[in-house]
């Protein structure tokens, strides 16, 4: 569509534009101005693992951690943004700033007068008009919190930083900045509490044991000490010494595969918790534990570790069967990894790969703790082997090695759980620096536009872009489903068809007929050039006469014909008009003057043809009215004396117009058979209609001068704006 073509499209829908433009801008800025405004607080919280922290966990023996990489990575960043969004965090906050929201009844019954007394008849309690909040209601932002303002929290992570934005909104600049501020405190809190379970199951176990170790240590050293003073002296050879330095070790493999099967089942289950404490990720999370796929993987890694661990205490590392199994745990280790992205989404971790190192870290725990569990059921059997053999040691020899064997692993658990316990420990205080606030949140000026919502001045910016949008959308829609002739463009599209003219839609304050007085009318200028089109209809045979119909009534038939008629007349022609709607004649209204006596009097032979001709103000133009209305009037029209009547006026004026009734209800226009002049209404009738109306015209064999457009705005806003 072209610009020009545009604009003219608005300017004719141009109260559709109005209205809704209108509309929407009202609602929006009337809104802006009665909602009660919003004030925002943002307290920011850094997340920084201390290289420091890293350093002393590497150096007391747990670089492995999950909390000792100083660099954070997308997922734990994605970790900390969710888990700062927490029930648990937003109930302290609730709980400590006691939080609450006004009813939205209690709302409605303020914004409309006698809707507390509905209420009070359907049994509501009209008293209560605040209400506790929810930790839901807290994190989450509804459209009825935009309408009707409440506390919320909003928060993002700054750009690609380590930053984190916590945002309060709340109708008290005060309590924004409270909300903000108590949500960072218990984020920290609650993240501190949830990195101690990493090592809770770990320090629980050690403690539980320690004491018991010591004693069980202490205890294997008085026996030594009571047999050595018995028996004197005791000499071990290399073999003895030999299989008791194995057993040894292997007790000690058993207190560390212990440990270390307790590590890795709080990590299997933490890494699960956050999983499932994300809303997308709780199904696959319960469909895990039904997996039959991932199950059996378990116990196939299970069953594999269990099979190497005795393969190597037969054979060497390099030995055959012994790398043959090493590669076969490899390749369930990877099908079992490809499962569990399948069962947690592989279209979602495509598309958000944060969490795919969190599956795949999990996936290899899962293999861990497969190992460790093989090793608690092998290592047993082995060292009841070894022990066999040093059975078979001479008599003090072998109870010797026996009790020798007994302080050797009570110390190595005990001198472990001793570590154990001092390195969990020191994570646990180190942990207190990942997360810092570095920015409270401040109480925000109720003037600040910057920290208050909704903004009049974008609101206003809003509304004018949504208005015009909706309005221009409106105006388009429109014109899309409005079948009817609006242009002159849209006749001249048929084919076959003169196009003579437009009539722009006159104002209210207009004159009806055309002012011989006022050489520059609009009116009088859009008539002569319709009448010059007339003209060169047919220029070998002069017009001497012409009918002026429409499709329908109402479409200006009779102001076209009153016009076209003054037209004719100023130019010096002797013009007659004959009103030949005989059902619903006008043509008198236009002219003000009476209708006693006219057309049907002269048909029945009640007058004689001078008696009804009259002559108007204009010059040269004289007027034929119906008269009383007939109870036939199709066979008057018919009638030969009709046609004599137009025959005879020919002779006596330059031009005779007939104004016709409209063709559709009536087919009268036709039978005159004279040449047809139509008027079209913009906007009235479609397109398929008219088509249909000029084919069956054409079809009756009679002339078809052209059509003319009335009440065309487009034509009227630029015509007439140029003669004002």
């Amino acid at each position: 569509m072209e610009l020009r073509q545009l604009i003219e499209t608005l300017l004719r829908r141009k109260w559709v534009v109005i209205y809704i433009f209108g509309a929407v801008f009202l609602t929006i800025f009337i809104g802006t101005l009665v909602v009660t405004p919003s004030y925002d607080s943002t307290a920011k919280v850094l997340l920084r693992k201390s290289p420091a922290s890293s350093s002393m966990l590497a150096s007391i023996g747990l670089q492995g951690s999950s909390q000792s990489q100083a660099a954070l990575g997308d997922t734990d960043r994605a970790d900390y943004l969710a888990l700062a969004a927490v029930s648990p965090v937003a109930d302290q906050v609730i709980a400590e700033l006691d939080l609450k929201r006004e009813r939205t009844r209690s709302r409605l019954m303020k914004a409309v007068p006698g809707l507390k007394w509905v209420f009070g008849l359907l049994g509501v309690d009209v008293t209560a008009t605040l209400e506790a909040m929810t930790a839901e209601t807290l994190l989450d932002q509804s459209l009825l919190s935009v309408i009707f303002p409440r506390p919320y929290v909003a928060l993002e992570q700054y750009e690609d930083t380590d930053i984190i934005h916590i945002t309060a909104y709340s109708t008290d600049p005060d309590d924004a900045m409270r909300i903000a501020n108590a949500m960072a405190k218990y984020f920290i809190t609650e993240e501190l509490k949830r990195v101690s379970e990493d090592y809770r199951g770990v320090k629980v176990f050690v403690d539980s044991n320690i004491t018991k170790a010591k004693n069980e240590y202490l205890e294997s050293l008085n026996v030594v000490k009571q047999f050595k003073e018995k028996e004197k002296s005791i000499n071990l050879d290399t073999e003895s010494t030999s299989l008791l330095q194995k057993i040894s070790d292997l007790k000690k493999n058993v207190d560390d595969n212990r440990l270390s099967l307790v590590k890795v089942s709080s990590s299997i289950r933490n890494m699960e918790s956050q999983l499932k404490s994300l809303q997308k990720y709780q199904k696959s999370s319960e469909q895990m534990k039904d997996n039959d796929m991932v199950v059996n993987l378990k116990i196939t890694l299970r069953d594999l570790y269990l099979t190497l661990a005795e393969t190597k205490s037969k054979y060497t590392s390099e030995n055959p069967y012994v790398i043959d199994l090493e590669n076969k745990i490899a390749r369930n280790k990877e099908l079992l990894e490809q499962e569990m992205v399948k069962v947690y989404g592989g279209e979602t971790i495509s598309i958000d790969p944060v969490y795919q190192d969190l599956i795949i870290k999990l996936a290899e725990n899962y293999a861990d703790q497969a190992s460790y569990e093989s090793q608690a059921k092998t290592l047993p059997k082995i060292i009841a082997r070894y022990e066999s053999e040093m059975m078979q040691l001479p008599g003090k020899v072998s109870a010797y090695s026996k009790l020798a064997l007994d302080v050797t692993v009570t110390q190595d658990i005990y001198n472990s759980l001793l570590q154990s316990q001092y390195q969990v420990g020191m994570a646990e205080s180190m942990a207190l620096s990942n997360i810092y606030i570095v920015e409270d949140g401040k109480a925000p000026s109720r003037n600040d536009p910057k920290h208050k919502s909704p903004s009049l001045f974008l609101n206003t910016i809003i509304a004018v872009l949504l208005g015009s949008t909706f309005s221009i959308a409106a105006v388009f829609l429109i014109e899309y489903f409005d079948v009817t002739v609006k242009t002159s463009q849209d006749l001249k599209a048929f084919q076959h068809i003169t196009f003579l003219g437009s009539v722009f839609k006159l104002k209210k304050k207009d004159s009806r007929t055309i002012d011989s007085a006022n050489l520059k009318s609009p009116l009088r200028e859009t008539f002569r050039s319709i009448r010059n089109s007339i003209k060169f209809v047919s220029l070998d045979k002069p017009i001497k006469s012409f009918v002026v119909t429409s499709a329908t009534a109402g479409e200006g038939k009779t102001f076209f014909s009153s016009n076209i008629g003054i037209s004719l007349a100023l130019e010096g022609k002797k013009v007659l008009i004959i009103d030949g709607d005989l059902r619903r004649p006008a043509l008198h209204k236009q002219f003000d003057q009476p209708n006693s006596k006219g057309l049907t009097n002269f048909l029945v032979g009640e007058a004689t043809i001078e008696e009804i001709q009259v002559k108007t103000g204009v010059s040269g133009l004289s007027i034929m009215t119906t008269g009383p209305i007939p109870p036939d009037p199709a066979k008057l029209v018919e009638s030969h004396k009709m046609q004599q009547l137009i025959s005879d006026m020919k002779d006596i004026y330059d031009i005779v117009i007939i104004d016709a009734p409209p063709v559709l209800p009536a087919s009268d226009a036709m039978v005159f058979g004279e040449g047809i002049v139509m008027i079209i209404e913009s906007s009235r009738l479609s397109k398929a209609v008219l088509n249909d109306l000029f084919e069956t015209i054409k079809k009756s064999k009679i002339d078809f001068y052209g059509v003319v457009l009335n009440k065309d705005k487009d034509y009227g806003s630029s015509y007439y704006a140029y003669y004002q």
